[in-house]
Protein backbone atom coordinates (compact mmCIF):
# COMPACT_ATOMS: atom_id res chain seq x y z
CA UNK A 1 0.00 0.00 0.00
CA UNK A 2 2.99 2.33 0.49
CA UNK A 3 4.12 1.81 -2.69
CA UNK A 4 1.39 2.19 -4.18
CA UNK A 5 0.91 5.24 -2.48
CA UNK A 6 4.57 6.28 -3.36
CA UNK A 7 3.97 5.29 -6.91
CA UNK A 8 1.05 7.62 -7.64
CA UNK A 9 2.65 10.35 -5.54
CA UNK A 10 5.54 9.83 -8.14
CA UNK A 11 3.66 9.94 -11.33
CA UNK A 12 1.59 12.85 -9.63
CA UNK A 13 4.82 14.90 -9.16
CA UNK A 14 6.08 13.74 -12.15
CA UNK A 15 2.77 15.40 -14.33
CA UNK A 16 3.28 18.37 -12.11
CA UNK A 17 6.74 18.74 -13.19
CA UNK A 18 5.90 18.52 -16.80
CA UNK A 19 3.00 21.15 -16.51
CA UNK A 20 5.20 23.48 -14.91
CA UNK A 21 8.03 23.04 -17.93
CA UNK A 22 5.24 23.63 -20.39
CA UNK A 23 3.89 26.79 -18.26
CA UNK A 24 7.76 28.11 -19.23
CA UNK A 25 6.57 27.04 -22.93
CA UNK A 26 3.05 28.78 -22.51
CA UNK A 27 4.50 31.77 -21.11
CA UNK A 28 7.16 32.01 -24.19
CA UNK A 29 3.84 31.84 -26.89
CA UNK A 30 1.59 33.80 -25.13
CA UNK A 31 4.60 36.41 -25.31
CA UNK A 32 4.34 36.04 -28.34
CA UNK A 33 0.85 36.09 -29.28
CA UNK A 34 0.67 39.54 -26.80
CA UNK A 35 -1.32 38.04 -24.25
CA UNK A 36 0.41 39.06 -21.51
CA UNK A 37 -1.80 38.20 -18.55
CA UNK A 38 -1.94 34.95 -19.55
CA UNK A 39 1.96 34.54 -19.87
CA UNK A 40 2.68 36.27 -16.17
CA UNK A 41 0.73 33.69 -14.92
CA UNK A 42 2.52 30.75 -16.60
CA UNK A 43 5.91 32.43 -15.65
CA UNK A 44 5.15 33.27 -11.82
CA UNK A 45 4.25 29.67 -11.71
CA UNK A 46 7.33 28.26 -13.71
CA UNK A 47 9.56 30.64 -11.14
CA UNK A 48 8.26 29.29 -7.99
CA UNK A 49 8.07 25.53 -8.81
CA UNK A 50 10.89 23.07 -7.54
CA UNK A 51 11.59 21.56 -11.25
CA UNK A 52 12.06 25.41 -12.94
CA UNK A 53 13.25 27.60 -10.06
CA UNK A 54 17.04 27.05 -10.99
CA UNK A 55 16.47 27.27 -14.61
CA UNK A 56 17.81 30.38 -16.17
CA UNK A 57 15.47 29.83 -19.44
CA UNK A 58 12.56 30.66 -16.98
CA UNK A 59 14.04 33.80 -15.25
CA UNK A 60 15.08 34.42 -19.22
CA UNK A 61 11.52 34.91 -19.84
CA UNK A 62 10.35 35.76 -16.96
CA UNK A 63 12.84 39.77 -17.47
CA UNK A 64 11.36 39.44 -21.17
CA UNK A 65 7.67 39.37 -20.15
CA UNK A 66 8.11 41.91 -17.52
CA UNK A 67 10.00 44.28 -19.35
CA UNK A 68 6.98 43.46 -22.04
CA UNK A 69 4.78 44.70 -19.20
CA UNK A 70 6.36 47.69 -18.66
CA UNK A 71 6.80 48.52 -21.93
CA UNK A 72 2.49 48.48 -22.08
CA UNK A 73 2.51 50.30 -18.45
CA UNK A 74 3.68 53.43 -20.16
CA UNK A 75 1.22 53.17 -22.71
CA UNK A 76 -2.07 54.78 -21.62
CA UNK A 77 -4.39 53.11 -24.10
CA UNK A 78 -2.87 49.22 -23.48
CA UNK A 79 -5.44 47.11 -21.32
CA UNK A 80 -2.21 46.11 -20.16
CA UNK A 81 -1.02 48.69 -18.65
CA UNK A 82 -2.23 48.14 -14.69
CA UNK A 83 -0.83 44.44 -14.86
CA UNK A 84 1.89 45.00 -12.33
CA UNK A 85 2.90 48.45 -11.31
CA UNK A 86 6.57 46.24 -9.76
CA UNK A 87 7.31 45.30 -13.43
CA UNK A 88 10.82 46.93 -13.15
CA UNK A 89 12.14 45.43 -9.69
CA UNK A 90 10.38 42.00 -10.79
CA UNK A 91 12.50 42.27 -14.41
CA UNK A 92 15.31 43.43 -12.82
CA UNK A 93 15.16 40.00 -10.10
CA UNK A 94 14.94 38.21 -12.83
CA UNK A 95 17.55 39.65 -15.10
CA UNK A 96 19.67 39.17 -12.40
CA UNK A 97 18.59 35.60 -11.33
CA UNK A 98 19.15 34.51 -14.94
CA UNK A 99 22.84 35.94 -15.13
CA UNK A 100 23.65 34.16 -11.72
CA UNK A 101 22.25 30.77 -13.70
CA UNK A 102 23.39 30.90 -16.79
CA UNK A 103 26.59 29.57 -16.66
CA UNK A 104 27.20 28.88 -20.63
CA UNK A 105 25.90 32.80 -21.36
CA UNK A 106 23.11 30.75 -23.35
CA UNK A 107 20.66 33.80 -22.93
CA UNK A 108 23.01 36.48 -22.23
CA UNK A 109 21.92 38.09 -25.49
CA UNK A 110 18.16 38.36 -24.55
CA UNK A 111 18.70 38.96 -21.10
CA UNK A 112 21.32 42.05 -21.54
CA UNK A 113 18.37 43.08 -23.47
CA UNK A 114 16.40 43.11 -19.98
CA UNK A 115 18.98 44.75 -18.20
CA UNK A 116 19.07 47.70 -20.77
CA UNK A 117 15.24 48.02 -20.53
CA UNK A 118 15.03 48.40 -16.98
CA UNK A 119 18.17 50.46 -17.13
CA UNK A 120 16.99 52.63 -19.20
CA UNK A 121 13.73 52.84 -16.83
CA UNK A 122 15.60 54.07 -13.79
CA UNK A 123 17.75 56.32 -16.11
CA UNK A 124 14.16 58.02 -17.69
CA UNK A 125 12.93 58.18 -14.15
CA UNK A 126 16.54 59.64 -12.78
CA UNK A 127 16.33 62.30 -15.69
CA UNK A 128 12.54 63.13 -14.48
CA UNK A 129 13.80 63.92 -11.03
CA UNK A 130 16.48 65.44 -12.26
CA UNK A 131 14.42 68.09 -15.00
CA UNK A 132 10.85 68.31 -13.16
CA UNK A 133 11.34 67.76 -9.74
CA UNK A 134 14.52 69.34 -9.21
CA UNK A 135 15.19 66.08 -6.49
CA UNK A 136 18.83 66.31 -7.07
CA UNK A 137 19.65 63.71 -4.65
CA UNK A 138 16.69 61.33 -6.01
CA UNK A 139 18.59 61.73 -9.46
CA UNK A 140 21.58 61.01 -8.28
CA UNK A 141 20.59 57.94 -6.29
CA UNK A 142 18.56 56.43 -9.42
CA UNK A 143 21.24 57.41 -12.01
CA UNK A 144 23.54 55.28 -9.83
CA UNK A 145 21.55 52.19 -10.01
CA UNK A 146 21.11 52.66 -13.58
CA UNK A 147 24.55 52.78 -13.97
CA UNK A 148 24.76 49.34 -12.07
CA UNK A 149 22.10 47.76 -14.25
CA UNK A 150 23.84 48.62 -17.68
CA UNK A 151 27.09 47.64 -16.27
CA UNK A 152 25.67 44.37 -15.54
CA UNK A 153 24.17 44.31 -19.63
CA UNK A 154 27.65 45.10 -20.43
CA UNK A 155 26.48 48.58 -22.26
CA UNK A 156 29.32 50.97 -21.28
CA UNK A 157 27.72 53.97 -23.53
CA UNK A 158 24.11 53.63 -21.65
CA UNK A 159 26.61 53.04 -18.37
CA UNK A 160 28.62 56.75 -19.39
CA UNK A 161 25.55 58.61 -19.47
CA UNK A 162 23.88 57.51 -16.16
CA UNK A 163 27.39 58.42 -15.13
CA UNK A 164 27.14 61.73 -16.58
CA UNK A 165 23.48 62.51 -15.21
CA UNK A 166 25.11 61.36 -11.74
CA UNK A 167 27.72 64.03 -12.46
CA UNK A 168 25.46 66.83 -13.23
CA UNK A 169 23.18 66.47 -9.98
CA UNK A 170 26.26 66.75 -7.96
CA UNK A 171 27.28 69.40 -10.02
CA UNK A 172 23.94 71.52 -8.83
CA UNK A 173 24.54 70.53 -5.71
CA UNK A 174 28.16 71.65 -5.54
CA UNK A 175 28.87 68.40 -4.19
CA UNK A 176 32.60 68.37 -4.86
CA UNK A 177 33.43 65.06 -3.92
CA UNK A 178 30.77 63.06 -6.20
CA UNK A 179 31.37 65.38 -8.99
CA UNK A 180 35.27 63.90 -9.07
CA UNK A 181 33.93 60.69 -8.46
CA UNK A 182 31.54 60.37 -11.73
CA UNK A 183 33.77 62.62 -13.87
CA UNK A 184 36.65 61.01 -13.33
CA UNK A 185 35.15 57.92 -14.32
CA UNK A 186 33.90 59.62 -17.79
CA UNK A 187 37.46 61.29 -18.27
CA UNK A 188 38.88 57.48 -17.65
CA UNK A 189 36.34 56.70 -20.25
CA UNK A 190 36.96 59.35 -23.19
CA UNK A 191 33.26 60.66 -22.64
CA UNK A 192 32.71 62.70 -25.28
CA UNK A 193 31.07 65.65 -23.26
CA UNK A 194 33.72 68.79 -22.99
CA UNK A 195 31.84 70.27 -19.93
CA UNK A 196 33.04 66.72 -17.72
CA UNK A 197 36.11 68.02 -18.72
CA UNK A 198 36.36 71.55 -18.09
CA UNK A 199 34.57 71.17 -14.66
CA UNK A 200 37.34 68.60 -13.14
CA UNK A 201 39.77 70.81 -14.61
CA UNK A 202 38.24 73.36 -12.94
CA UNK A 203 37.89 71.81 -9.91
CA UNK A 204 41.33 70.61 -9.40
CA UNK A 205 42.66 74.22 -10.28
CA UNK A 206 40.55 76.01 -7.35
CA UNK A 207 41.90 73.25 -5.14
CA UNK A 208 45.43 73.81 -6.09
CA UNK A 209 45.74 70.86 -7.39
CA UNK A 210 47.38 71.75 -10.52
CA UNK A 211 48.82 68.51 -11.37
CA UNK A 212 45.73 67.19 -11.44
CA UNK A 213 44.24 69.63 -13.82
CA UNK A 214 47.11 69.22 -16.27
CA UNK A 215 46.26 65.40 -16.53
CA UNK A 216 42.47 66.34 -16.81
CA UNK A 217 43.25 68.77 -19.94
CA UNK A 218 45.72 65.67 -21.46
CA UNK A 219 43.30 63.42 -21.40
CA UNK A 220 40.78 65.42 -23.06
CA UNK A 221 43.28 66.43 -26.16
CA UNK A 222 44.85 62.87 -26.31
CA UNK A 223 41.56 61.29 -26.06
CA UNK A 224 40.05 64.16 -28.65
CA UNK A 225 42.89 65.93 -30.63
CA UNK A 226 41.05 67.80 -33.52
CA UNK A 227 38.43 68.97 -31.20
CA UNK A 228 39.35 72.77 -30.60
CA UNK A 229 37.59 73.12 -27.06
CA UNK A 230 40.16 70.28 -25.85
CA UNK A 231 42.95 72.19 -27.42
CA UNK A 232 41.35 75.34 -25.45
CA UNK A 233 41.75 73.37 -22.11
CA UNK A 234 45.04 72.02 -22.72
CA UNK A 235 46.40 76.19 -23.67
CA UNK A 236 45.24 76.96 -20.05
CA UNK A 237 46.67 73.83 -18.60
CA UNK A 238 50.40 74.58 -20.09
CA UNK A 239 49.85 78.82 -18.91
CA UNK A 240 49.26 77.05 -16.00
CA UNK A 241 52.24 75.11 -16.14
CA UNK A 242 54.30 78.25 -17.06
CA UNK A 243 54.67 76.90 -20.74
CA UNK A 244 53.34 79.98 -22.94
CA UNK A 245 55.14 79.12 -25.94
CA UNK A 246 52.85 75.75 -25.55
CA UNK A 247 49.93 77.39 -25.14
CA UNK A 248 50.25 79.47 -27.25
CA UNK A 249 50.49 76.48 -29.68
CA UNK A 250 47.10 75.01 -28.59
CA UNK A 251 45.61 78.28 -29.09
CA UNK A 252 46.68 78.40 -32.82
CA UNK A 253 45.33 74.77 -33.09
CA UNK A 254 42.11 75.78 -31.35
CA UNK A 255 42.00 78.68 -33.92
CA UNK A 256 42.67 76.19 -36.74
CA UNK A 257 40.33 73.53 -35.82
CA UNK A 258 37.61 75.96 -35.88
CA UNK A 259 37.99 77.89 -39.14
CA UNK A 260 35.29 77.59 -40.70
CA UNK A 261 33.36 76.12 -38.05
CA UNK A 262 30.13 78.41 -37.38
CA UNK A 263 31.79 78.18 -33.74
CA UNK A 264 35.30 80.16 -34.76
CA UNK A 265 33.46 83.33 -33.57
CA UNK A 266 33.19 81.71 -30.17
CA UNK A 267 36.70 79.99 -30.04
CA UNK A 268 38.38 83.41 -30.81
CA UNK A 269 36.55 84.89 -28.05
CA UNK A 270 37.61 82.32 -25.98
CA UNK A 271 41.24 82.20 -27.19
CA UNK A 272 41.31 86.06 -26.07
CA UNK A 273 40.35 85.54 -22.77
CA UNK A 274 42.84 82.55 -22.03
CA UNK A 275 45.23 85.44 -23.34
CA UNK A 276 43.58 88.05 -21.26
CA UNK A 277 43.82 85.99 -18.29
CA UNK A 278 47.54 85.43 -18.23
CA UNK A 279 48.53 88.86 -19.04
CA UNK A 280 48.95 89.00 -22.51
CA UNK A 281 46.88 91.91 -23.15
CA UNK A 282 47.97 92.35 -27.17
CA UNK A 283 47.28 88.84 -27.88
CA UNK A 284 43.81 88.96 -26.53
CA UNK A 285 43.19 92.43 -28.07
CA UNK A 286 44.00 91.21 -31.73
CA UNK A 287 42.27 88.03 -31.13
CA UNK A 288 39.11 90.54 -29.87
CA UNK A 289 39.38 92.87 -32.28
CA UNK A 290 39.23 89.88 -35.28
CA UNK A 291 35.91 88.78 -33.53
CA UNK A 292 34.45 92.43 -34.20
CA UNK A 293 35.86 92.84 -37.37
CA UNK A 294 33.83 89.47 -38.38
CA UNK A 295 30.28 90.89 -36.23
CA UNK A 296 30.85 94.36 -34.29
CA UNK A 297 26.87 93.47 -32.83
CA UNK A 298 27.86 90.65 -30.20
CA UNK A 299 28.15 90.94 -26.53
CA UNK A 300 31.29 88.39 -26.01
CA UNK A 301 33.87 90.23 -27.85
CA UNK A 302 32.49 93.79 -26.65
CA UNK A 303 32.27 92.97 -23.14
CA UNK A 304 35.40 90.77 -23.29
CA UNK A 305 37.22 93.78 -24.64
CA UNK A 306 35.88 96.10 -22.09
CA UNK A 307 36.50 93.59 -19.07
CA UNK A 308 40.38 93.81 -20.29
CA UNK A 309 40.50 97.35 -20.66
CA UNK A 310 38.94 98.13 -17.05
CA UNK A 311 41.33 95.23 -15.61
CA UNK A 312 44.06 97.30 -17.55
CA UNK A 313 42.94 100.63 -15.61
CA UNK A 314 42.81 98.52 -12.29
CA UNK A 315 46.53 97.88 -12.83
CA UNK A 316 47.00 101.35 -12.82
CA UNK A 317 45.12 102.54 -10.43
CA UNK A 318 47.01 99.45 -7.90
CA UNK A 319 50.23 101.14 -8.67
CA UNK A 320 49.43 104.46 -8.50
CA UNK A 321 47.97 103.33 -4.73
CA UNK A 322 51.79 101.98 -4.41
CA UNK A 323 53.34 104.79 -4.53
CA UNK A 324 54.85 106.45 -1.49
CA UNK A 325 52.87 109.70 -0.14
CA UNK A 326 56.82 111.19 -0.30
CA UNK A 327 57.21 110.86 -3.73
CA UNK A 328 57.66 113.70 -5.82
CA UNK A 329 58.30 112.32 -9.13
CA UNK A 330 54.08 112.42 -10.36
CA UNK A 331 54.06 109.24 -10.72
CA UNK A 332 51.08 108.99 -8.43
CA UNK A 333 49.19 111.34 -10.88
CA UNK A 334 50.67 109.76 -13.85
CA UNK A 335 49.05 106.47 -13.07
CA UNK A 336 45.74 107.99 -12.05
CA UNK A 337 45.35 109.46 -15.60
CA UNK A 338 46.74 106.21 -17.44
CA UNK A 339 43.93 104.02 -15.20
CA UNK A 340 41.50 107.10 -15.85
CA UNK A 341 42.08 106.53 -19.42
CA UNK A 342 41.78 102.98 -19.66
CA UNK A 343 38.58 103.43 -17.83
CA UNK A 344 37.21 105.90 -20.87
CA UNK A 345 37.92 103.77 -22.88
CA UNK A 346 36.68 100.76 -21.87
CA UNK A 347 33.13 102.80 -21.48
CA UNK A 348 32.13 102.00 -25.06
CA UNK A 349 32.51 98.78 -25.12
CA UNK A 350 30.44 98.07 -22.30
CA UNK A 351 28.13 100.02 -23.99
CA UNK A 352 27.67 97.95 -27.08
CA UNK A 353 27.74 95.21 -24.79
CA UNK A 354 24.60 96.35 -23.77
CA UNK A 355 23.26 98.01 -26.67
CA UNK A 356 23.10 94.18 -28.33
CA UNK A 357 21.40 92.53 -25.52
CA UNK A 358 18.61 95.87 -25.44
CA UNK A 359 18.28 95.46 -28.64
CA UNK A 360 17.38 91.42 -28.99
CA UNK A 361 13.73 91.14 -30.02
CA UNK A 362 13.73 87.41 -29.06
CA UNK A 363 12.48 87.14 -25.38
CA UNK A 364 13.99 83.82 -25.02
CA UNK A 365 17.23 85.49 -26.12
CA UNK A 366 16.94 88.33 -24.14
CA UNK A 367 16.16 86.05 -20.94
CA UNK A 368 19.17 83.71 -21.64
CA UNK A 369 21.25 87.07 -21.62
CA UNK A 370 20.24 88.64 -18.50
CA UNK A 371 22.76 87.10 -16.39
CA UNK A 372 25.98 88.93 -18.81
CA UNK A 373 23.61 92.19 -18.97
CA UNK A 374 24.16 92.06 -15.16
CA UNK A 375 27.23 91.68 -15.20
CA UNK A 376 28.15 94.32 -17.68
CA UNK A 377 25.69 96.84 -15.97
CA UNK A 378 27.70 96.00 -12.70
CA UNK A 379 31.35 96.60 -14.54
CA UNK A 380 29.94 99.72 -15.82
CA UNK A 381 28.57 100.91 -12.60
CA UNK A 382 32.40 101.03 -11.13
CA UNK A 383 33.75 102.59 -13.88
CA UNK A 384 31.53 105.59 -13.43
CA UNK A 385 32.24 105.28 -9.94
CA UNK A 386 36.12 105.61 -10.41
CA UNK A 387 35.11 108.53 -12.83
CA UNK A 388 33.08 110.34 -10.82
CA UNK A 389 30.14 110.05 -13.12
CA UNK A 390 27.48 110.16 -10.50
CA UNK A 391 24.66 110.65 -12.91
CA UNK A 392 25.37 108.26 -15.05
CA UNK A 393 26.43 105.45 -12.52
CA UNK A 394 22.73 106.37 -11.01
CA UNK A 395 21.32 105.44 -13.59
CA UNK A 396 23.44 102.02 -14.20
CA UNK A 397 21.99 100.96 -10.53
CA UNK A 398 18.59 101.85 -11.47
CA UNK A 399 18.65 99.24 -14.28
CA UNK A 400 20.51 96.62 -11.90
CA UNK A 401 18.09 97.33 -9.27
CA UNK A 402 14.98 96.85 -11.71
CA UNK A 403 16.99 93.22 -13.26
CA UNK A 404 17.30 92.19 -9.10
CA UNK A 405 13.10 92.91 -8.42
CA UNK A 406 12.34 90.71 -11.62
CA UNK A 407 14.10 88.29 -10.18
Amino acid sequence: MKKLTLFFAMVSFAIFANAQSMNVSSAIQDLKKGYLNKAKSAIDAACVHESTKDDAKTWCYAGLIYSRIGGEAANPKSKFKDLDPNWCEKALNAANRCKELDKENEFSTQNNEVFRFVGNDFYSRAVTAFNDEKDYAKAMNLAEQSVKIFTNSGDKKFANDAYYLAGLSAKVTKDTNNMIKYFKILVRGKYDKEDVYNTLFNIYKEKNENEEAIKVANSFNKAYPNNFNSNLLLAKAYFLNGNVEKGREMINSALANAKDKPEYSQVVNLSANIFETNNDYEGAERLYNESLTFNPNQFDANFGMGIMIFNRGADKKNAANAVPLDDETGLNQKLEDEAKGFFRQSISYFQAALNYVDNLTDENQKQMQRKNQYECLKALKQVYAQLEMYAEGNAIKQRMSEIEKAQ
